[in-house]
């Protein structure tokens, strides 16, 4: 492959380049980056463009460049990507050779702390989205941010979208009144040499490269980016944390590093006595006049990362959040403590999942792999590797010694502090934040400091807290409160059922905390204080966090996530690793540092991986060995779609581990549901719809199907279009599918004429308001393919989600039943703009056309559940939609032998008499007798009877699960004690 030139012009000559190119492709978005690596000093002109092209084309594959142009930091525009091809922007939102985003990347790492976004580079980038936007007609929030669709920082934690925004406004307004006052005036003095070289441009960009075209899930991966070139002999890339000199010395004032207790004296900062001594004797007496000068206390926060974060990381997590506490008048400390956990943990995982596979068969292992992955990382001394992490905590406090005069790290910052805090009285505040096993670090450090001195905590505050129940007993649960070591504690962490959601490395399918209650501590099922049934089934605790009814202690939870992604008591988290990240929760944290209420203003957390924190793992943060970043299992539990295009819906896995109920019949089971709480307005957002679509995976997993889920940012048109679609055309006779919904409805102008009122119905994906909805034709050109013999069902929890009437919307609940509940309408009106986006859209993508039709409602080939009737809202409360709480529920009391109609009936009996919504069936007449979610009669094995097969072998199956998975362990433990 010959290596291209790429071309750079400036911002004059990209508008004339604009208007002259000859698009076949429709644009219908404006995507922004950054590169992150390089920097705005790492830029070289065409030899990073250059090297940009080589780590697309060579590490990635893809055909080309990623972007369609580059802004370098001097304002010009280096032309990339073909501007007919879509670009590799962001897995989900890529669009087609027909349609899709214009994507263009900033030099830069716009991140907080680091390069300013100013001047001409600015200029350009405000300048290129207006001109898109008004070359293709788009409105202003087709503008979008990569971290608006992905889980990374792009374009920059400093980047503010309204800003931009405006920006992008004042440009319009600026070249309009420059257009006006230029009417008339001479045309372009050499027009012939503008012409060729708008020429030359369109040639250089019309290059078609080889191969195919990248894959759906194309995405510019910038934390792998870096500065495209190989890394200095003798250093590990994964070791590096991308920060200049210039960014770690701004650091410095900040960092304490610690390593197994001690000071490190290696790594990327490492901090020495003379370091702290600095930090106590110069940065902080500065920040204390500072302090005062304003009105107010020196307020210090000392922040404990993870155990499982590696140095690199530890740093990029203190770059992500000290700006962000000193804008709010909080000068952070933050110790950086390396554990050597981050490998060792990896690698343990790694191996037990290997013993776990040679143990016992694929099928098997699916669904009973957490407990030969608990067994077997015992045995492979996984207490021994934890209490080594949990070592270097304790270490770091203690005293000097004639082998160590300075004592640990935290015992030497504990004594400066006293000293600095003596004299002072209340100008100085101390509070205190440990995420993870950060927890284990402050339950020694917080103790001694007041031992030597210093002032009584203010606050403390633990996220996902990872400390053993008794270890936080022994050093702090009886020093909380005035006068004693900290004065209030709370805990942010996670509701049962969502630390059973998440997963380790994606090998262990449950949250961390889980891992170390059953398998890395001495003794199984060691209460560790983040899991809420360790929180609620110790009676101090329960008194201590307010959990017995009295409300006398000194303690909080906030269970994660909450209804309410707004005030002190707000958190969203729905990952172990993503609570320092959270935006909902760092501001709740920073509130009550600042006793701040819910309305007034602070300067709120920009999420440094975009909108969707709470999809982050925690093995983000941790340098895994290169074989467990992807590992082979994850592909083979992926759902196989019978060649049909990989799916970019996640896989489901159960909260609780249960075995699927067994099944018979000729074919498959599968789902697929969808869930979307996070639209991007925030007055459509919704706070049900994600834990609906878990509910619904949940529930048909039990019956024995596997399940794929689309969620918040996941849940695009394209999305939802193209996985629906791999779910029917994948199917074959026999089999039974699910398409599961919940999120908003809405009806628009029907266009093509073949609704007799005029409207259609549609569904809102996340990306909706800029057109992108699935109407119903959309979903009746999908259902038109089901092939014979295949029992399509739909559970839908949105408004009109019946028949395809016109929809009215329903009066809000009256009397006082309600009250205390948060209670939301799943309904959108379509306002004038989403009309024209709707409109827009369907013209550019050929959508005008007629659906194909049904035939009637005799020859539907589905069958749908709607949560209410047409001129009824579907209602949700409490975080769930009122329908889908009362059709799991009946689900999941049993189905064996179960209509259609007999199922209908149930729910509607679960919601009584006095109701606001009825749920409806809709399908064709002799389909209501049918079987619920069993293979068609002439598929199946004897219809019904297929049934009864299953339930009279399920109890013999489980039987022999449970005899083949314990001889397993007992080989495998054999095996491993023979090694």
């Amino acid at each position: 492959m010959s290596t291209p030139t790429f071309k750079r012009i400036p911002v004059d000559q990209f508008e004339k380049l604009l208007d002259k190119f000859p698009f076949k492709r429709q644009i219908n978005a404006v995507h922004m980056h950054h590169t992150w690596r390089p920097g705005r000093a790492d830029f070289k002109g065409h030899d990073t463009i250059v090297s940009m092209w080589r780590f697309h084309t060579q590490t990635q594959g893809w055909r080309d460049i990623a972007q369609h142009i580059t802004i370098d930091p001097q304002g010009f525009i280096w032309l990339g990507r073909n501007w007919n091809l879509p670009p590799a922007s962001a897995s989900g939102h890529n669009g087609n050779e027909k349609f899709g985003p214009f994507m263009f990347e900033m030099i830069g790492n716009f991140d907080i702390g680091h390069d300013p976004f100013d001047g001409a580079q600015r200029d350009a980038a405000l300048q290129v989205i207006d001109l898109v936007q008004s070359r293709f007609e788009l409105a202003p929030n087709t503008l979008m941010f990569h971290n608006a669709m992905s889980t990374k920082s792009c374009p920059g934690g400093s980047l503010n979208y309204s800003e931009i925004l405006a920006g992008v406004k004042a440009c319009k307004e600026a070249r309009q009144a420059v257009g006006d006052a230029s009417r008339g005036a001479p045309k372009d003095t050499f027009p012939d040499e503008q012409n060729l070289l708008v020429a030359d441009a369109i040639t250089a960009l019309s290059r078609t490269p080889a191969g195919a075209g990248e894959p759906a899930d194309a995405e510019l991966s910038h934390h792998e980016q870096q500065d495209m070139e190989a890394p200095p002999s003798g250093r590990s890339t994964a070791r590096d944390s991308g920060l200049g000199a210039a960014a770690l010395a701004a650091l410095r004032p900040h960092l304490v590093n610690l390593s197994q207790g001690r000071f490190s004296g290696e790594g990327e900062a490492a901090t020495t006595p003379a370091d702290v001594d600095t930090l106590f004797e110069q940065h902080l007496p500065k920040a204390l006049d500072k302090a005062k000068k304003s009105g107010h206390k020196l307020r210090l926060l000392f922040y404990a990362h993870g155990g499982l974060v590696s140095e690199s990381s530890g740093l990029q997590i203190a770059t992500k959040h000290i700006d962000w506490w000193k804008q709010n008048d909080i000068y952070p400390i933050y110790f950086i403590w390396e554990t050597g956990l981050f490998e060792t943990i990896g690698n343990l995982l790694k191996r037990a999942q290997q013993g776990a596979a040679r143990g016992m068969g694929r099928d098997l292992f699916d669904f009973t792999s957490d407990p030969l992955i608990e067994v077997t990382a015992r045995a492979l001394q996984g207490p021994r590797i934890w209490g080594g992490m949990k070592s270097s905590a304790e270490h770091a406090v203690d005293q000097p010694s004639t082998s160590n005069p300075n004592g640990g790290g935290a015992w030497y910052v504990a004594n400066r502090l006293n000293e600095f805090c003596k004299g002072k009285g209340d100008d100085i505040e101390l509070h205190a934040v440990g995420h993870s096993a950060g927890s284990i670090f402050h339950c020694h450090f917080l103790p001694l400091a007041r031992l030597l001195g210093a002032p009584t905590f203010t606050s403390a505050y633990f996220l996902a807290p990872a400390v053993r129940v008794d270890t936080f007993k022994e050093h702090l649960e009886k020093k909380i409160g005035k006068g004693e070591v900290v004065e209030k504690l709370t805990l942010f962490t996670m509701k049962k059922d969502y630390e059973r959601d998440d997963n380790c490395a994606r090998v262990y399918r449950k949250s961390l905390l889980y891992l170390i209650y059953y398998a890395l501590e001495n003794k199984r099922s060691t209460p560790v204080l983040g899991l809420e049934e360790s929180l609620r089934g110790d009676g101090g605790l329960k008194t201590l966090f307010k959990l017995d009814g009295t409300r006398t202690g000194l303690g909080d939870v906030v269970w994660s996530p909450t209804l309410s992604d707004t005030g002190a008591s707000a958190s969203q988290s729905q990952t172990h690793g993503g609570f320092d990240d959270d935006a909902p929760t760092m501001n709740s944290v920073a509130r009550r540092i600042l006793n701040r209420a819910d309305a007034d203003k602070i300067v709120e957390y920009a999420t440094a991986r975009g909108v969707t924190p709470s999809a982050r793992e925690w093995t983000d943060e941790v340098d895994w060995p290169e074989e467990l970043r992807l590992p082979a299992s994850q592909e083979a539990l992926r759902p196989a779609f019978n060649g049909a295009a990989a799916s970019s819906a996640t896989p489901y896995r159960q909260p609780h581990a249960a075995t699927p109920a067994a099944h018979t019949g000729a074919g498959r089971r599968r789902a697929l549901c969808v869930g979307i709480n996070r639209y991007p307005t925030p007055e459509h957002r919704l706070a049900g719809c994600v834990a609906d679509a878990q509910m619904w995976a949940d529930a048909l997993t039990r019956l024995g199907f596997t399940a794929s889920l689309l969620l918040d940012e996941q849940a695009t048109r394209e999305a939802i279009d193209r996985e629906l679609l791999a779910l029917v055309n994948s199917s074959v006779a026999g089999d039974v599918i699910v398409f599961q919904y919940a999120g908003h409805g809405t009806h628009v102008p029907d266009l093509n004429g073949d609704d007799e009122d005029g409207e259609d119905e549609a569904l809102c994906p996340v990306d909706f308001a800029t057109g992108h909805l699935y109407i119903d034709d959309d979903v009746a050109a999908a259902f038109a393919r089901i092939p014979d013999g295949v029992n399509m069902t739909c559970f839908m929890d949105c408004c009109h989600s019946g028949t395809n009437s016109r929809f009215a919307v329903g009066a809000p609940p009256s009397g006082g039943s309600s009250a205390g509940k948060d209670e939301r309408k799943r309904y959108v009106i379509a306002t004038p703009d989403i009309v024209d986006a709707h409109r827009r859209f369907r013209e550019k993508s050929g959508g005008r056309q007629r659906a194909a039709s049904s035939g009637g409602i005799s020859l539907m080939r589905d069958v749908k559940f709607a949560a209410c009737l047409d001129a009824e809202v579907a209602w949700e409360s409490d975080g769930h939609g009122e329908f889908t709480r009362r059709a799991t529920r009946v689900l999941t009391a049993g189905i064996d032998g179960l209509t259609n109609k007999e199922f209908a009936q149930r729910v509607i009996a679960d919601f009584g008499i006095s109701t606001r919504q009825h749920p409806m069936l809709d399908c064709a007449p002799d389909a209501s007798t049918r079987h619920l979610l069993q293979p068609t009669r002439q598929n199946a094995a004897g219809g019904a009877s297929a049934s009864s097969e299953s339930a009279a072998t399920s109890g013999a199956l489980d039987s022999a699960m449970l005899a083949q998975t314990l001889g397993s362990i007992q080989q495998l433990l054999a095996k491993l004690a023979s090694q």
